[in-house]
């Protein structure tokens, strides 16, 4: 007797095959989506119920649970050497393919996790790269990945009203043709360069996209040199200050410049290295052989601000020793003047001390001037010690 074979599922075998075409690029991105859709449905969840709660009044950590389900919509600018669109999209699926000769900047000011997961499916970005871009604490970097480069940067800007130093995180997400920028705040220094872009000015609109990833970088370098220019004000304000007068504000104001400038130094010095890979970076054929040279002048401003930060940091080293030897200085003037006193007064005690011994046979004691005498000598004596100093130059 022939056992039968039984017949093959035509549906399982459909869902065996299409599961083994998915790509793990794919999947990734399905299980990062999935996951991303679980935590925003359970922050709207938490927002409606905190809304109701409190008809209305809104507590400091519901109104930044608010700001993560509020959509951001990009500035998206396709151009060309002869045309530019600018336009705001309400869908990342909205955004035309780009023909021949064209270029995509997509401009996303604030971190939206919907918004960032649609460009992950439509511009098959990798999900580390998503959650490098959501994460604001990562170190300036550049990766490297198959077709694309992934670039991030801290943008360092004094606060209009604090006057304190704020850090702002942005990505650069490159491909061929297509750039893509998060910004973390409003905060905007790239206004300029879209106003070359729309009037075409410069060379944008004549090169690729190397171009104006390079423009971005540039400008967030001379924002970098601005913010040192007010450093240096500060610091000869210190240098003035400590010519005046010793106060211990100006000792604290002179740390916290220092550690200004490590976190600077923190922040700025990988851009040489990254630089220099974008100059010889052959991999993903997106930097061009024109834009080399404005790469190495790129370069060369990196390497200034390191150096004008290596200069602040040994100045504000020189501002605390120089703090410290006036301190010294003011120290040493005080015991300088106390052991004057304690020198002058050590025969005046022993004068005091011979006569306020209790003996009979002290006939000055019994003298009817005696008491008057004692005193103009320990005046003689104390004034011609005050002389024999002062012409000493000791005070």
């Amino acid at each position: 007797m022939t056992a039968s074979v039984p017949e093959s599922n035509p549906v399982r075998l459909e869902k065996i095959t299409r599961r083994a075409s998915t790509s793990v690029h794919e999947i990734y991105t399905e299980e990062y989506l999935f996951n991303e859709d679980k935590v925003r449905e359970r922050t709207c969840t938490i927002t409606r119920r905190s809304v109701s709660e409190h008809d209305g009044s809104m507590s400091n950590l519901q109104s930044q649970e608010l700001m993560l389900v509020t959509h951001i919509k990009p500035t998206v600018y396709i151009y060309s050497r002869d045309a530019v669109e600018e336009r705001v999209y309400e869908c990342i699926e909205d955004i035309r393919p780009i023909r021949n000769g064209e270029c995509l900047w997509i401009d996303i000011i604030g971190v939206d996790k919907s918004l960032l997961a649609s460009i992950s499916r439509r511009f098959m970005i990798h999900p580390l790269f998503i959650l490098d871009i959501e994460t604001n604490e990562q170190r300036t970097k550049l990766d490297v990945f198959e077709d694309a480069l992934f670039l991030v940067m801290k943008m360092i800007y004094p606060d209009k009203i604090t006057q304190e130093t704020c850090f702002e995180q942005i990505s650069f997400y490159v491909k061929e043709n297509i750039l893509i920028t998060v910004q973390e705040k409003p905060k905007d220094i790239f206004d300029k360069i879209r106003k070359k872009i729309v009037h075409n000015i410069g060379k944008t609109r004549k090169s690729k996209i190397d171009y104006l990833l390079y423009s971005l970088i540039d400008t967030i370098v001379d924002q970098y040199m601005d913010t040192l220019d007010i450093v240096n004000t500060k610091v000869e304000a210190i240098d003035h200050q400590l010519m005046k007068n010793l106060s211990r504000d100006t000792l604290e104001t002179i740390y916290d410049l220092k550690r200004q400038m490590l976190d600077y130094r923190r922040l700025v010095s990988p851009l040489k290295e990254i630089i220099n890979r974008l100059q010889k970076e052959e991999e993903t054929q997106i930097i061009q052989e024109s834009t080399v040279i404005y790469l190495k002048d790129l370069f060369d401003h990196v390497a200034q601000v390191n150096d004008t930060i290596d200069t602040y940091r040994e100045t504000l080293s020189s501002c605390i020793d120089f703090y410290m030897m006036l301190n010294s200085n003011a120290m040493n003037e005080v015991v300088k003047t106390l052991t004057i006193i304690s020198t002058i007064f050590i025969p005046l005690t022993f004068i005091a001390g011979v006569y306020g011994m209790n003996f009979d046979n002290m006939p000055e004691i019994h003298w009817k001037y005696g008491y008057f005498v004692v005193l103009i000598g320990m005046a003689a004596l104390a004034s011609v010690m005050l002389i024999f100093f002062k012409r000493k130059n000791w005070f």
